[in-house]
């Protein structure tokens, strides 16, 4: 009797086990939930207006609250990703916007919305970071170059779908099952994140306070002053600028005051990183 050779290959040292794709189905919806809130906002701007009965201006300030939220706290967020640890606080947060998407379904008034687009954009200001963050400590090599143009492709599929999906709804529903929908997807991601590599936090981490909210006021000025040069004046304020500072538009005025916040959050970074304490981000 004749035994059959075994032909199974014995594993080479070197080689990379594929990591399962599973926990970056999560990350990729994450990236969704995301970019479908943004998306949806613009589409659903007509439902509201006439919901509430308060002018467009009013309701596109939701929009312009969740990024300038995101681009004020996207630093900090970092910084408590790794005193926390990564996979915690991505849970934490994706629960946080699932909160902000169910004040959206249930907002009395616009002030709701405003707060729930504020709360989304500080979930995301965390859940930004946090997607590299564990995308890097679950895959290795070619599938983490796969995994991160992924969600190149998530926010792309997320921004058409919200079109097509927030069109279709606002027209025969309403603009609020728009935001049900996120809910639900935000529930994936959060069962999905159990399926994710678990990583541990590094107390040791300090966050600079001081920084952050230099850095924070500086983003939100120099955000709000350009993009409402054209509105409130270039130079001299025009009738819809909030306020002016002897005559000059309010709008220069935030930019000057954003650059000058810029610089003072350079100079302080180096006097801290000088005086041997950590800074909010390394400048080297």
């Amino acid at each position: 009797m004749t035994i059959p050779a075994d032909t199974s290959r014995p594993r080479d040292p070197g080689e990379q086990v594929k990591a399962s794709w599973r926990p970056m189905i999560g990350l990729a919806l994450a990236q969704v939930l995301m970019s479908f809130n943004v998306a949806a906002l613009p589409v659903s701007l007509g439902g509201m207006v006439e919901d509430f009965g308060v002018p467009p201006t009013t309701v596109s300030t939701a929009i312009v609250t969740y990024g300038l939220v995101v681009a004020a706290l996207v630093m900090v967020g970092a910084k408590l990703g790794q005193r926390v640890g990564w996979v915690l606080i991505f849970r934490i947060m994706v629960a946080v916007f699932a909160v902000a998407e169910l004040m959206m379904v249930l907002a009395p008034s616009i002030g709701w919305v405003i707060a729930a687009q504020a709360l989304a954009g500080a979930s995301a200001a965390i859940i930004v970071p946090a997607l590299v963050a564990l995308i890097a400590e679950n895959y290795r090599d070619t599938q983490q170059a796969t995994a991160i143009g992924s969600l190149g492709s998530a926010r792309a599929f997320s921004g058409l779908s919200a079109f097509l999906i927030g069109g279709a709804l606002g027209t025969l529903v309403g603009w609020r099952p728009v935001f049900a929908i996120l809910i639900v997807v935000a529930i994936a991601v959060f069962l999905l994140s159990f399926t994710l590599r678990s990583d541990r936090g590094n107390d040791a981490i300090s966050i600079d306070i001081v920084g952050a909210f230099i850095i924070g006021i500086a983003v939100v000025s120099l955000t709000l002053g350009f993009n409402n040069l054209n509105s409130w004046g270039l130079l001299t304020a025009s009738p819809n600028a909030p306020f002016s500072v002897l005559g000059v538009s309010g709008a220069p005025v935030l930019i000057v005051l954003g650059i000058i916040l810029g610089q003072a959050f350079f100079v302080w970074t180096r006097r801290r990183a000088d005086s041997g304490r950590v800074p909010l981000i390394s400048l080297e």
